[in-house]
């Protein structure tokens, strides 16, 4: 695998033996520029000067959002081949991590609604970066794997439902944001029985009824606009439905998690290569650790390419254990990276700096690493170390 530049795993175009899906040479050539984009974003996302919603534009402009959708052109259940879109993600978070989870966001909602089928033309505005994407499945996701229960609520009215209850946590929340969500049937809000009825839903911010509070003073990734969602009696009709069980999420699920490790693994690579410039003299201390971080994370990719290729069946808990290791792996990456630049790393304005305190956020996204592990202890796996920093 070569090294020799930020974005290079996630842009070789000639796949070794037995690895699937190389790249073609134009995907190679939006994936480059998609990069370079976010490299020159990346200082004014951490500032908080750019946001995600912009980023978000500038990618649809280039054509990177529906990189890969072609392939699969006469595919009939809304499938994409995600090879190409992974390596966008690996390069893009080797420039900013930022510019890339508001990426993953704004597929997954893209994924949602294909799957779906009917959302043309609100396809169209994100395919084209016109709005951005806002997964807020995170509690779906949660009860799908047993270690949680969905908030919001839904009570019929007509064919469609009145929503309420609050998400604690949705990115690329700006005006217009396509939100798909999840929510409990229930018969009323006097009387919260579960009924074990799921729906998943989608809604616009702005939309009556829907408030949004900012998340304020992140330590990194202020530009993916994150914020609480509180919906009060907000009416989603008919053709607002996305799925009428948490089937389409169970569905998902590789894709949340897989995609999810593909910007952990572009983020470990770079902070790597940057580590790897301060071996020479005192730093050579460390060169064996160095090598071993290489050799680790280069298995790890050689696992997520085929996993992405074989989405539909790949088991539950090989893809758990890959996304914890690879957000694991891209806390030490960055830690080891801190000790090898030295104190200038320490200067919040560096992209040392920026990288170890974006690796913190992997602690904490969902699924985060609590969740994981309790996942993990479900499938009889104890791993031995975390990726806390």
């Amino acid at each position: 695998m070569n090294t020799s530049n930020p974005s290079s795993i996630a842009t070789d175009t000639a796949a070794a033996p037995g690895e699937p899906s190389s790249l073609t040479p134009a995907e190679d050539e939006l994936i480059q520029a998609a990069a370079a984009l976010a490299a020159q974003a990346a200082a004014e996302t951490d500032r908080d000067e750019l946001q995600g919603e912009t980023v978000l534009e500038r990618l649809g402009a280039l054509g990177a959002l529906s990189l890969g959708l072609d392939r699969d052109a006469a595919a009939t259940d809304g499938g994409s081949d995600l090879s190409a879109y992974q390596r966008l993600l690996e390069a893009v978070a080797s420039e900013c991590m930022s510019s890339a989870f508001s990426l993953w966001a704004h597929r997954m909602v893209i994924e949602y609604l294909r799957a779906a089928g009917g959302f043309d033309d609100v396809l169209g505005d994100l395919l084209a970066g016109r709005r951005a994407g806002s997964i807020a499945m995170a509690t779906a996701m949660q009860e799908v794997a047993g270690v949680g229960a969905v908030p919001t609520l839904a009570v019929r009215e007509g064919d469609g439902y009145r929503v309420s209850g609050r998400i604690a946590w949705a990115s690329n929340i700006a005006p217009g944001s396509v939100v798909v969500f999840p929510a409990r049937v229930v018969s009323s809000l006097d009387d919260t029985t579960d009924s074990g009825e799921r729906v998943i839903l989608v809604t616009t911010i702005g939309t009556e009824g829907l408030s949004t509070n900012e998340v304020q003073d992140l330590l990194a990734l202020s530009a993916t606009r994150s914020a609480m969602l509180k919906f009060e009696s907000v009416f989603v009709g008919a053709e607002s439905v996305v799925a009428n069980s948490f089937d389409a999420s169970r569905a998902r699920r590789s894709t949340h998690l897989l995609l999810q490790a593909a910007f952990c693994a572009g983020l470990a690579g770079r902070s790597l290569e940057e580590a790897a410039k301060q071996l020479q003299g005192p730093g050579g201390v460390l060169a064996a650790r160095h090598a071993q971080l290489r050799a680790e994370l280069q298995e790890l990719e050689q696992t997520l390419r085929p996993y992405i290729d074989e989405i539909d069946t790949v088991d539950q808990q090989s893809v758990t254990v890959l996304r914890y290791q690879l957000a694991r792996l891209a806390g030490v990456a960055t830690r080891h990276e801190l000790t090898l630049v030295g104190g200038r790393g320490y200067v919040t304005t560096t992209a040392t700096n920026r990288r170890l305190r974006e690796a913190s956020f992997l602690a904490v996204q969902s699924p985060s690493e609590v969740q994981l592990l309790q996942e993990l202890e479900t499938y009889g796996v104890h791993p031995t170390e975390t990726y806390t920093i």
